[in-house]
């Protein structure tokens, strides 16, 4: 059923006189505020705790760019075909799917799921990192947030975030149940496979108070900005648009055949 009515919005508005976001004038806040304390006022409706702006700041940081990748791949052949700057970004950002830029979601909301149930006194944490895992392995699924190709002993950036994050008092309930799900997960598999960035962007995000929902935007919100700088860079660089070589392309459909009409 279609929403009737007016639009109603707890997050923002302005007027001739004034912006105002979460009950705070947008000028006053200009200086004042880093954007990543500004990013948990929007999202939490609050201002954020010491050192919470500087443990996201550092994630914000921490996947910024990861160079010819899915996204910039995207954005860069648009780029080359003359598309907009916005329209460049947008197309990369698109990329994010489950598969790719997804799995920071698609673990924090199981993080979610049976975080609330050690909560409650239903399960420990070992028995909820269990039954994650479970989760995925019962759908015939990579557990989301672990295990890095280029990294097998384990992601540089997960522990230097987690120092920062230690440091400010972020690390909280959800970290330790992503911590118990990699012991867990090493068990199951025989073999030690560590939280990736994926996994910390999850947890850490979730203890910053943050909704499951959002979390992917931690992924797409910095990476934005690496994506404009490679739409430029292909847009002042390269001559041309950009397209796959005939001989790097496989044709494996039917042989040349008369269409056999006069």
């Amino acid at each position: 059923m279609a929403t009737k009515g007016r639009w109603k919005t707890a997050i923002a508005y302005g007027d001739k006189d004034t912006v105002v976001l979460r009950g705070y004038n947008l000028g006053e806040m200009v200086g004042k505020m880093s954007f990543a304390e500004a990013f948990l006022l929007l999202a939490r409706g609050e201002l954020p705790p010491p050192g919470h702006a500087e443990t996201l700041d550092a994630m914000f940081v921490s996947v910024l760019d990861h160079g010819i990748v899915p996204s910039s791949i995207v954005t860069r052949y648009l780029a080359s075909s003359g598309t907009p700057l916005q329209a460049a970004v947008a197309g990369g950002i698109l990329s994010f799917g489950d598969t790719y830029g997804g799995a920071c979601q698609q673990l924090a909301q199981q993080l979610v799921r049976f975080g609330a149930l050690v909560e409650r006194g239903s399960h420990d944490r070992a028995s909820a990192a269990a039954a994650i895992v479970k989760h995925f392995a019962d759908r015939e699924e990579k557990i989301p947030g672990y295990g890095h190709a280029l990294h097998p002993e384990g992601d540089p950036r997960v522990p230097r975030l987690y120092a920062i994050a230690d440091r400010n008092g972020v690390t909280g309930d959800h970290s330790r149940l992503a911590q118990a799900v990699e012991l867990e997960l090493g068990r199951a598999k025989g073999r030690p496979i560590r939280m990736n960035q994926d996994g910390a962007l999850a947890a850490i995000g979730l203890d910053l108070g943050l909704d499951w929902e959002i979390v992917r935007a931690l992924a797409f919100v910095p990476r934005s900005a690496g994506l404009a700088v490679h739409a430029v860079e292909e847009m002042k660089r390269e001559a041309g648009w950009r397209h796959v070589p005939d001989a790097e392309v496989d044709y494996d459909g039917p042989a040349p055949r008369p269409l056999g009409r006069e």
